[in-house]
């Protein structure tokens, strides 16, 4: 629905393929595809539960992987990367030797601990506010996946379903307002327009048909 060139993406030096031609010629048209995916175009896919794992395991799922979270490790051992740390930790080290040679134990210990504790607190505040960013970023992600979409599962009436448990041979429902949720070919539309600004800038909407 919101192939930005409508060309089948081919090696260099290749002919560019539109879209629509590859899906008559290579597929045999939508109603090959629905048959050949096992779909029945009112009511979705005949034999949902017995193919749900095969589809899933064989297409994926509808799902963008999620960025990775740092452990707190991670984070501790990011300090390291800003020279300065490497300098107060190396001369809390060289401190607390100079320390215990010239004055003994405890009494050497002073100056070199405090440089010690001094790049603790520097790790721990830094560790913390990138931790709790981290967590942030883990919640936005996820609360920008959340997506319902209307789904036919053997039903003439469509079901409304997280748009992560889509699978390949899904009959979805696109109301007006809608966001596309994957990739899709259309069965049946009336007036459908689509704003791709998201993806090409261009303000203006276009209009998508069915491929016959």
């Amino acid at each position: 629905i919101s192939h930005t060139d409508n060309h089948h993406k081919v090696d260099e030096g290749e002919n560019m393929i539109r879209s629509s031609k590859m899906l008559i010629e290579d597929f045999g048209g939508v109603d090959k595809l629905l048959e050949d995916l096992g779909t029945d175009p009112n009511t979705g896919i005949l034999d949902f539960q017995g193919t749900k794992a095969d589809r899933i395991a064989h297409y994926g799922s509808n799902a963008f992987i999620p960025p990775k979270i740092k452990t707190l490790y991670e984070l501790v051992m990011e300090n390291f990367e800003d020279f300065i740390n490497i300098v107060l930790l190396a001369a809390s080290v060289v401190s607390l030797a100079i320390g215990i040679l010239k004055e003994g134990f405890p009494e050497g210990m002073i100056e070199g601990t405090s440089i010690i504790i001094a790049l603790i607190i520097i790790i721990v505040v830094n560790s913390g506010n990138n931790w709790i960013s981290e967590q942030k970023l883990a919640e936005l992600v996820k609360t920008n996946a959340k997506q319902t979409i209307g789904v036919f599962r053997g039903d003439k009436e469509a079901i409304t379903l997280d748009v992560q448990e889509l699978v390949v041979g899904d009959i979805i429902e696109i109301r007006e307002g809608d966001k596309i949720p994957a990739d899709c070919v259309i069965v049946e539309a009336l007036t459908f327009l689509t704003n791709e600004s998201e993806l090409t800038g261009e303000p203006d909407q276009l209009e998508k048909v069915a491929i016959d």
